[in-house]
């Protein structure tokens, strides 16, 4: 078990002076939120000086500040940590031992929205997909909702002005649990294996971070119906994570409660299921997405002829497999997203049946790529892979560790410089079946971030 983390205050009382830790999208919410409550006495402390800063807001950064950036981070009484600002810092050890207040633009959306009007979903993969996949099908069942967090608008910017029957839907990354303290009424754990080990010094430290989303749920008693979980039963994190929350629980997977076939979710409770093929999705891991959101929307009062209208009708999220355009033959799919292992392997598994070259690679997130490069050594549908960006080695020795080429030279490796290489070297390998971007990696280097690459994609095969 990893060194515990500080935890926030689950009430904070919001003191000045007022440090705000990072200043990237959250922190300039979090910034906008104090100065619209009548707060003066802010400093910014970040490394990098921001383009732009609101009258009157201090700021503290740069390497070459006397004593480091962060030397007056003790003196103020209520400091907001950014999302990826690491918790374990001395200087709010230093904070805490001095008696100010840790916080959070999270934690703050939830003492502002109340825990019971939020559903907060976690996991490795399908995050996105899910949150907005539920908000589909509450949309489609007449429940209010409004969806953000790590997937866009910052919580903080819609916790403060909920309708009363408004739900919050949040989508949480590891990052902004780090340091919560307490949980939803209603969450969904979606499969969960290993992220983010560039931030996170292991798997460990990322699962415990992962499972303060559920940690301080609530269990049933005789005044209150008590907090609703669901999970991926088939993944050993998620289940893990799971076994620290006391609200009643709701497994999804092969054998579980809501069961996943190869092809279907069945809800056999309820008695309905929802066939992946009736739905615009690719993909079989996508029924994990389609669980996870029609149980909390079942447990929200949506009926099932509302989830299967909902899901029929979801064309999917930009950059999540994508289907970009048909060119003789050819499909080229934008998958920009798969910033990790786990999800291009779910892309390479979505395309079997049809010819496919795949570009590989991006930016260092020390991934584990053994069990990427078994999968593609048992893919017979892939016949050509280009490799892009600063992984573009690790993941050529860890390919041909695992057999390939094969001896039949297929599929063709090749590292390629540039996006536009990696497509024409496939289009030459493969005329005919499928193209897809699904790096497995993150795109710093080459590009500002996983939007950018994927837009990028998108206009070279536009423009083909």
């Amino acid at each position: 078990m990893p060194p515990a983390t500080p935890l926030e205050s689950a009430q904070p009382a919001i003191t000045e002076p007022i440090g705000i830790l990072g200043f990237g999208v959250e922190g300039a919410s979090t910034c906008r939120y104090l100065l619209a409550q009548g707060f003066t006495d802010i400093t910014v402390f970040d490394r990098k000086r921001p383009d732009a800063l609101p009258a009157g807001v201090h700021y503290a950064g740069g390497d070459d500040a006397p004593a480091g950036y962060l030397a007056g981070l003790p003196a103020m009484r209520t400091v907001f940590r950014s999302a990826g600002v690491r918790p374990d810092l001395p200087a709010i050890a230093e904070l805490l031992a001095a008696g100010g207040t840790l916080t959070s633009q999270t934690g703050l959306a939830f003492a502002r929205a109340g825990r019971h009007r939020i559903i907060g979903v976690t996991g490795t993969v399908g995050k996105g997909t899910c949150c907005s996949l539920l908000e589909a099908m509450l949309q489609e069942a007449g429940i209010p909702a409004r969806l953000g967090g790590n997937i866009g608008v910052p919580a903080l910017d819609l916790a403060d002005s909920l309708a009363p029957d408004e739900k919050l839907i949040l989508e949480l990354s590891s990052f902004q649990l780090s340091t919560l303290a307490q949980s939803p009424a209603l969450a969904a754990v979606l499969r969960t294996t290993s992220e983010h080990l560039d931030w996170h010094p292991d798997r460990a430290e990322y699962w415990l971070h992962k499972s303060r989303l559920v940690s301080f749920q609530q269990s049933a008693d005789a005044v209150t119906p008590g907090d609703v979980l669901t999970y991926c039963a088939d993944a050993e994190g998620s289940a893990w994570i799971a076994g620290h929350s006391p609200a009643r629980k709701l497994p999804f997977g092969a054998g579980a409660e809501i069961r996943l076939d190869a092809d279907a979710v069945v809800w056999s409770k309820r008695g309905f299921r929802i066939p992946l093929a009736a739905t615009r999705l690719t993909g079989a891991f996508n029924l994990e997405n389609i669980a996870a959101a029609g149980s909390l929307a079942l447990e929200l009062g949506a009926e099932p002829r509302d989830i299967l209208a909902a899901a029929m009708a979801f064309n999917g999220l930009e950059h999540r497999l994508e289907l970009v355009r048909e060119r003789a033959g050819l499909a080229f799919y934008n998958d920009s997203y798969a910033t990790r292992p786990e999800a291009a392997i779910g892309a390479i598994k979505a395309l079997a049946g049809k010819p496919t070259g795949l570009i590989l690679g991006g930016s260092e997130k020390h991934a584990d790529f053994a069990e990427l490069a078994q999968t593609l050594a048992a893919a017979p549908h892939i016949r050509a892979v280009a490799l892009i960006g600063q992984t573009a080695a690790r993941l050529e020795a860890e390919l041909r560790k695992a057999g390939l080429p094969h001896p039949d030279g297929a599929p063709a490796l090749r590292p390629c410089e540039s996006l536009e290489a990696a497509v024409a070297f496939l289009m030459d390998s493969v005329p005919q079946g499928a193209l897809v971007l699904s790096p497995a990696c993150a795109s710093f280097g080459m590009f500002e971030n996983y939007k950018e690459r994927g837009k990028a994609f998108k206009r070279l095969v536009a423009g083909l």
